[in-house]
């Protein structure tokens, strides 16, 4: 098996590798050839364009020196030919280089394979490290190879389960694909995964690595294209990180319009920003604003001469504390400033990079800070020895906080001012540096996912009179789970609705300002391939503005939420009871049950009464799986700065869960941050089946 040393440990359902163009979500155009603006993107190559799925995932990539393209003699222009499909022997230099181990290449030697196994000379050396690597099983690609005489077995089309295999065996999952080995498969179409492939399937699934080209199917005959290949091996590097030239993993700690500066392994480096700079975040495939990058957080950097090409950010929280304290005494000479912290003085010390300030934001120096003045310190949390960022002045009052309620007009950039109007008028409003967003149902909001003159929004302000939150009340919304769209207007946008039960109508508007969602994330009406309105499982939030009742939120969803009113054992149907309350009929025929604890559950296990999460069938919006609600008490045993991944001990078995894959809640229902999740505190944690979903910090 590869001898790769990965940064971070895989689990479960933290990364999808789509093969696919989605298993339960619309699909994004990924395996069929789409036709894209002619304008060239960022990436090298001259025929991928800007804004294509894969752009990100190709750059990355390239600067990776994982794919190099195909050179142009003439012109010395590389193309990428992404609608490719990709051969075996191509995915097998791709994983190879994935896996860091094209330094033990020997291109000198003499490769000789048995008769009829047909590869490109060039080739040879890396398939022969694959077999001595283990990423490729010999003696059963040679009878692969024999099985199809009339293809050469390199050029041959790389297969979906074909590929599973290989992306097992790189990332050194062989052991759990054994042990799968003879799991039934809960594809519909299982009888068409070879046999020797279904363990690689089943741990693929399990990990979260693969889905479906439907909810049911999995295609495994289906050849993969480059781009999506290229997504795969990409999006793989969120939980398996790997070494390449240029390429930094720290924390921003200053960011201009020409330059990026990383903290990183106890040194500070400045990095130059060009046009050849692209920004990315770690859980968007799409380029995203440099102003959505925050001081103070995670950024992941491939640089090429000083120069950031790819910059990438790991996390919207920044690593810094907060403390609040009076002045006992300054010690100008030693740069130490004592504070009082329950009747104790404690010592804060400083350099000269501190910014000292006042509540106003005008420059104070150390002298202005009197015996018994109120500050706060803000410093870092990255560092060995926490360094001092800001020292400010707190005037009185300043910790008060006032709010103004009103419907969102507008958020002007340029002078980082939000603008409501409230019943007495346009109320306009300065930001402060780090405003908090909170949209009700939507994961990783911004100040652009606001819909102007629709959502009523509640501003707080310090006493600055800065905003620092700007949140939507949930209870202006009207919510449908699982409606059927009767028919659809596509002139005035009009959709007819009914409600989950049937009984109940609703004429809605789709306007221009509804955004439409993949579970939750706001995604770009232009990047599906498919039609929403034709969507199968959908959930709907309308306002009513005027005379008219207009979409908010169109989201498109993979399952849901409810509980069991009653089960038709003969007709295979059950009945969920919806978050809203009304009941839904759902097929289950061929469904499995997934529970953390219990084993060998049955259909007779679903009882009135039992809270469940309901993956649904994107083909016919029946039920693929029930994955049982289950609570535990337990505590943290550890957490890990770097990947952000939190571990709980029960009863000796270790569950874990990324940060910002799980809610993390206080005993009141408000947000924790990552910083106040300690070794040893006590949780009640969540599961829906095997996932963890809720988190409770007590």
């Amino acid at each position: 098996m590869p001898k790769k040393k990965l940064l971070k440990k895989i689990m479960t359902g933290a990364v999808a590798f789509t093969l696919v163009g989605g298993a339960a979500l619309p699909v994004l155009s990924q395996q069929v050839p789409v036709i894209y603006a002619a304008e060239k993107g960022i990436t090298p190559f001259t025929d991928v364009p800007a804004g294509l799925y894969a752009e990100k995932h190709i750059y990355r990539l390239s600067l990776q020196q994982i794919v190099r393209g195909y050179e142009n003699k003439a012109t010395g222009e590389f193309t990428f030919r992404y609608n490719n499909t990709i051969s075996q022997e191509e995915a097998v230099i791709m994983a190879i280089r994935f896996a860091g181990l094209e330094s033990k290449l020997d291109t000198t030697g003499l490769y000789i394979f048995q008769e009829g196994f047909v590869v490109k000379e060039d080739y040879k050396p890396y398939i022969a490290l694959a077999f001595e690597e283990g990423l490729l099983d010999r003696e059963e690609e040679y009878a692969n190879a024999a099985a199809e005489p009339e293809v050469e077995w390199g050029s041959k089309p790389a297969a979906r389960e074909w590929v599973t295999k290989l992306v097992i065996r790189a990332i050194g999952e062989q052991e759990k694909a054994d042990e799968l080995a003879s799991v039934s498969s809960s594809f519909a179409d299982k009888d068409q995964i070879d046999s020797k492939y279904t363990g690689y399937v089943n741990a693929a699934v399990e990990l979260g690595l693969v889905k479906g080209v439907t909810e049911t199917t999995f295609a495994p005959q289906t050849a993969i294209n480059r781009a999506s290949f290229s997504t795969i091996l990409s999006r793989a590097q969120k939980e398996f990180p790997i070494e390449a030239q240029g390429q930094h993993y720290g924390v921003i700690t200053n960011l201009t319009e020409t330059t990026i500066t990383v903290y990183e392994q106890g040194r500070e480096t400045v990095y130059e920003l060009d046009s050849t700079t692209g920004f990315y975040s770690n859980d968007s495939d799409f380029a995203v604003k440099k102003d959505q990058f925050k001081l103070y957080t995670d950024v992941a950097l491939i640089e090429v001469n000083g120069v950031a090409k790819f910059v990438e950010t790991q996390s919207s929280t920044p690593k810094t504390n907060e403390l609040i304290a009076p002045v006992g005494r300054v010690n100008t000479a030693g740069n130490i400033i004592y504070v009082w912290i329950d009747n104790n003085p404690v010592a804060i010390p400083y350099d000269e990079t501190a910014v000292i300030k006042d509540s106003a934001g005008n420059k104070l120096t150390v002298g202005d800070l009197k015996e018994n003045s109120k500050i706060r310190i803000i410093r870092d949390e990255f560092r060995e020895t926490p360094k001092v960022i800001s020292i400010e002045l707190i005037t009185e009052g300043e910790e008060a906080t006032t709010t103004v309620t009103g419907t969102y007009v507008s958020y002007v950039q340029s002078n980082n001012m939000i603008t409501i109007k409230t019943n007495n008028g346009l109320v306009s409003k300065f930001l402060a540096k780090t405003p908090t967003i909170t949209i009700p149902n939507v994961k990783h909001a911004t100040l652009d996912n606001l819909i102007a003159n629709a959502d009523t929004v509640v501003l707080t302000m310090n006493a600055k009179d800065e905003v620092i939150n700007v949140s939507i009340p949930s209870a202006d919304y009207k919510t449908m789970y699982l409606p059927t769209i009767v028919s659809h207007n596509g002139v005035n946008g009009l959709i007819t609705v009914l409600d989950a039960s049937g009984l109940h109508a609703e004429a809605l508007f789709i306007t221009d300002a509804t955004r439409y969602l993949l579970d939750g994330v706001i995604v770009d009406l232009k990047h599906l391939s498919s039609d929403p309105i034709k969507w199968q499982n959908i959930m709907i939030r309308y306002v009513e503005t005027g005379n008219q009742k207009q979409v908010v939120y169109f989201d498109m969803i993979s399952e849901i939420n409810g509980i069991v009113k009653d089960v038709n054992y003969f007709d295979e149907i059950i009945e969920l009871q919806l978050p809203d309350g009304t009941v839904k009929e759902l097929k289950y025929k061929g469904a499995t049950i997934e529970s953390l604890t219990k084993k060998d559950l049955t259909y007779m296990d679903l009882k009135e009464g039992t809270m469940v999460t309901a993956d649904l069938s994107s083909q016919d919006g029946s039920v693929m799986k029930f994955r049982l609600n289950e609570v535990y008490q337990m505590s943290v045993s550890s957490v890990s700065t770097l990947t952000k991944q939190v571990n709980f001990k029960h009863n000796n078995v270790t569950y874990s869960v990324l940060f910002d894959e799980a809610e993390f809640v206080d005993a009141s229902g408000k947000q924790v941050a990552f910083s106040d999740i300690k070794t040893n505190n006590s949780v009640i944690v969540n599961f829906t089946g095997q996932r963890i979903v809720r988190v409770i910090v007590q």
